[in-house]
């Protein structure tokens, strides 16, 4: 084998070390961003029950209040115009907290679904890493055949 071959031959080693080098960062990278996804929408989904609960607390401080009064004027505070006070706050305050909650479940489905394109992404340029390293070192070694190669050993004499 020629000093010319051992180089070419290195260098595609080189070169196929690269590639998968490069396949590996780019799937941590898509990895982080995963993480970072689920990180970022976990938040966001927090703030959305977070919201949630000030709308029960509202809801359930203006039916108090409503029952206060109504006690406090001396009638009964569950049944004619104060229940049907309760009964509009809690339904309001029904449909806005249950709409709070549904913004928590869609960030989450957002984000998991988000951070598995990143992980797929990841995954695959891993595997693209790999098949450029193949690749290069089939050139690597269809080109050194091409040179003469290494002797056949059935020589005869």
């Amino acid at each position: 084998m020629g000093a010319a071959a051992a180089v070419a031959i290195g260098f595609a080693a080189i070169g196929a070390y690269g590639s998968i080098k490069e396949g590996q960062d780019k799937k941590k990278y898509y990895d982080q961003q995963a993480a970072m996804t689920r990180i970022e929408t976990e938040r966001a989904a927090i703030k959305y029950e977070f919201q949630a609960n000030q709308i029960l607390q509202r809801t359930n401080a203006a039916n108090a209040a409503v029952i206060a009064r109504g006690f406090a004027g001396g009638v009964n505070a569950f049944d004619g115009s104060a229940g049907l006070i309760q009964a509009v706050n809690s339904t309001r305050g029904g449909k806005e907290f249950a709409f709070a909650l549904s913004g928590a479940e869609g960030q989450r489905r957002n984000g998991l679904i988000q951070a598995s394109l990143y992980e797929d992404a990841g995954a695959t340029a891993e595997r693209t890493g790999y098949f450029n390293a193949a690749g290069k070192l089939g050139m690597a070694a269809a080109s050194y055949g091409s040179m003469g190669g290494a002797p056949s050993g059935g020589g005869g004499g």
